[in-house]
């Protein structure tokens, strides 16, 4: 087989992914991809056909829908704790690239329910990358009876090496294959024709490795196993909403311009429409009157768009709208968003466990312990700040002892009442120090504090 094969799982997902790709992209994207999205009517012409699309609007909600739950998830700063050697990939200026996976890493599990990390050090040395890899790139694999991947294909576009223009950057395609081997594993690099290029042996603290470094998330954890993509529904409703908008345009078009019809007079008579135009029609059962259609049609069709764009509310937009939250009692509230928020929940902790065992590599490829790493996301999307007497009760009862401090830390986190520019140690602690001077002040005048109702 040559090298570009494709995994079976590979080629029943691939109409699902780019239809999914597509619609994130947007308008242009669909647009640009013609009768696939919106089939022609019969007997359009390529100019009628033109036009028909041209009126027509694809409404963006994918994007929004993805982008939107990104920032949910994203939110609040993830929790961190990492050894000192590996502060370039977290912190300040440097730590961008983790951020910028995290995103990546929600973004595509969201849209397209697969994407990939290698973990690759570099041939000339130095601290490990982490390299991203959409679910098209990843187009075969084998694992072995744990799961663990023994054999991986990926698709790359990389910048050619010579270019007779300085400025104009050329890529060509090529594929990169991981391999396990008698317990080795190693690098291969074949061009787009499939001929072998090269093979490197990457090495961890000088020694060749015994697994292959790279990670694959979906929307349950971290795999292989394919499952449908978590938006694909929306997609579908989203271009079933555009060819609906298609042809209430369309009938729009034709029913907000009348056609002038005009019979008694010779085809060849040059007739035209506008003010100060006079017609002189020789012809006493001439009949001059415009050809309008009613557009009893469009009814059916305003009607069917507004129901698509219902479903797309249930589906999606029903996560960004507070509108009847203020209404609704704070357990309702609770209740219902977290069923609204499962899919998104359950996307968070396979992407929190896919970035585990990314750095957690980074640390074993530095010499260093892989407890040492650990990432922790946000899982709960609920407006969770507590208030000025919610935070006077909780440290209040640390001070009184009714609480552990690990339990007052805990709950500042979920109430986002630690700044991400301070240790979280420092800003309890001056938490802490704050309310005992308070409580020391009101015993002194003798009002004491009351921690059942934080007065």
């Amino acid at each position: 087989m040559p090298v570009n094969s494709q995994h079976p799982e590979y080629k029943a997902r691939a109409e699902d992914w780019i239809k999914c790709r597509d619609a994130f992209e947007g308008q242009s994207a669909i647009k640009a991809a013609g009768v696939k999205y919106l089939p022609k009517l019969s007997e359009q012409t390529t100019d009628d056909y033109n036009a028909y699309k041209t009126r027509a609007l694809f409404y963006s909600i994918t994007s929004k829908t993805i982008s939107a739950l990104v920032g949910m998830a994203s939110s609040k700063r993830p929790i961190v704790t990492h050894p000192s050697e590996l502060d370039k990939f977290f912190l300040d200026d440097s730590g961008v690239q983790f951020y910028e996976m995290l995103s990546q890493s929600l973004s595509e599990n969201l849209l397209m329910g697969r994407f990939g990390i290698l973990v690759d050090r570099p041939v000339s040395g130095g601290l490990p990358e982490l390299v991203g890899y959409t679910a098209e790139s990843i187009i075969n694999w084998r694992t072995d009876e744990h799961g663990n991947p023994t054999l991986v294909v990926l698709a790359e576009n990389v910048a050619k090496q010579e270019s007779n223009d300085e400025f104009e950057i050329e890529t060509e395609p090529q594929y990169r294959v991981l391999r396990l081997t008698d317990g080795v594993y190693t690098q291969s690099i074949y061009s787009e024709k499939g001929d072998f290029v090269s093979t490197v042996t990457p090495l961890n603290t000088g020694k060749t490795m015994d697994f292959i470094p790279f990670f694959v998330v979906n929307p349950f954890g971290v795999g292989f196993d394919m499952h449908k993509p978590p938006v694909l529904d929306i997609v579908e409703i989203n271009i079933s909403h555009y060819r609906t908008s298609a042809d209430l345009e369309h009938g729009r078009h034709f029913t907000g311009l009348p056609v002038p019809v005009v019979s008694g007079v010779d085809s060849s008579t040059k007739l035209r429409v506008g003010s100060m135009v006079a017609w002189v029609l020789p012809d006493h059962q001439a009949k001059a009157y415009y050809l309008e259609f009613t557009g009893q049609g469009l009814i059916s069709l305003e009607k069917a768009l507004s129901e698509k764009q219902s479903q797309l509310a249930s589906l999606s937009a029903r996560l960004l709208d507070n509108s009847k939250r203020g209404s609704e009692a704070a357990d309702t509230v609770r209740l219902r968003y977290m069923s609204e928020t499962a899919s998104l929940a359950a996307v968070a902790r396979a992407v929190e466990a896919l970035l585990n065992k990314a750095y957690k590599t980074v640390a074993i490829m530095e010499g260093l312990e892989e407890a040492s790493v650990s990432i922790k996301l946000d899982k709960e999307f609920l407006d969770a700040r507590l208030s000025s007497a919610e935070l006077r009760e909780l440290v209040g009862a640390y001070i009184s002892g009714g609480i552990s401090k690990e339990t007052l830390v805990y709950n500042l986190r979920r109430g986002d009442l630690l700044s991400p520019d301070r240790k979280d140690l420092e800003e309890v602690n001056a938490l802490i120090a704050a309310e005992t001077a308070k409580q020391a002040s009101q015993q002194s005048s003798g009002t004491g504090i009351n921690l059942n109702n934080g007065a």
